[in-house]
């Protein structure tokens, strides 16, 4: 026996160590719901629950038999409650850190803009006009790693808030979407004369679900990255995309 362990047992003991260093994509744990969460965003997260996030993750987890539950909270608000295990995933951001983690694919693939007002800027010259500038932006939206030139991210509370400093003159840009910057300028109260101001297209990034490193968390988003594939495959994102005027992510690339 000694003889044979002797032989043997280092090839035993090597293909155990092999075994338990395979990642395993499985994970044990019961799912009854998936708790989504994020602010109210027209078009994607819409509090009638219709929008492109509500509408994609209700198909991707349907395929499992899953219902989804949205929470509506602001941005920081909302990755506090996945960190505190109270939403199962968030939706959506294009970077997360520790112990929070992006999904494979993205559900939203978009460029961004700035909002200025031209007397105080001068001629728009591309990414130098930004430098070393003061850039509005709402919580957790925009960070300094998004510009390719040194600028200083200031957070605002709304889209609203960052329009009427540009207004007033109190800062240089206001960074979003063009969806989120048109909802803002609508939504702004006071008076103040359009041609005086301008948008520029200042990048362009993707938007990725947001997970916990817990188990359910990694076992959640390997429902996610697997459904969402066989969604695309079976041609049956497209639609939605469509329905809600939103350009289709190329997720062959991911």
């Amino acid at each position: 026996m000694k003889k044979w362990f002797g032989t043997y047992g280092f090839i035993v003991i090597a293909l155990l160590v092999a075994a338990l260093s395979i990642p395993m994509e499985g994970y044990a744990v019961d799912i009854k719901e998936v708790v989504s969460t994020s602010p109210a965003w027209q078009t994607f997260t819409n509090r009638d629950g219709s929008g492109l996030y509500h509408e994609v993750l209700r198909e991707v987890f349907g395929l499992y038999g899953i219902p989804v539950r949205h929470v509506y909270a602001k941005s920081g608000r909302s990755e506090e409650l996945l960190l505190e295990n109270e939403a199962d995933m968030m939706t959506c951001d294009d970077s997360a850190q520790p112990p929070l983690v992006l999904g494979r694919y993205p559900m939203y693939e978009n460029d961004y803009f700035v909002f200025f007002k031209k007397e105080r800027i001068g001629q728009w010259s591309g990414n130098d006009s930004l430098r070393d500038k003061e850039i509005l932006s709402q919580p957790t939206y925009y960070s300094e790693t998004n510009f390719e030139v040194p600028v200083t991210i200031k957070d605002v509370q709304t889209g609203e808030q960052a329009v009427a400093m540009i207004v007033e003159g109190r800062s240089d840009f206001y960074v979003d979407d063009m969806i989120l910057i048109n909802q803002s300028l609508k939504n702004y109260a006071l008076p103040y004369s359009v041609s005086e101001y301008d948008i520029q297209k200042v990048g362009r990034r993707s938007y990725y679900p947001l997970f916990n490193s817990t188990d359910k968390g990694m076992a959640i988003k390997v429902l996610y990255d697997r459904g969402i594939m066989e969604l695309h495959k079976a041609g049956k994102l497209a639609p939605i995309y469509q329905k809600w005027g939103h350009q289709y992510p190329d997720f062959e690339s991911y």
